[in-house]
């Protein structure tokens, strides 16, 4: 056990300290670039369902918004016209 402390101590004082590297255009596009290679894109059956679904979504949306905002109007409108005095 005493061993396997010394070793940890070494390779934490073998380490060093990562240098801060600055910004260089040409690394930042080969770095990019190599990250685009690894996405995975949607077939086109998939885009048109996934899109179907966003559509279906934001008009369920605003249906609700519209039917909450109808109902607080004429929530208001009742209460505006109440006489207080």
């Amino acid at each position: 056990m005493a061993n396997e402390k010394k070793a940890a101590d070494k390779k934490a004082a073998d380490r060093k300290p990562k240098k801060e590297r600055r910004f260089h255009p040409i690394r930042y596009f080969r770095e990019m670039y190599g990250e685009v290679k690894k996405l995975t894109w949607l077939t086109g059956k998939e885009l048109v369902s996934h899109t179907i679904a966003v559509f279906v979504f934001v008009l369920a949306m605003a249906l609700i918004i519209y039917l909450l905002d109808l109902g607080f109007s004429g929530v208001m409108s009742t209460l505006e016209s109440i006489n207080v005095g």
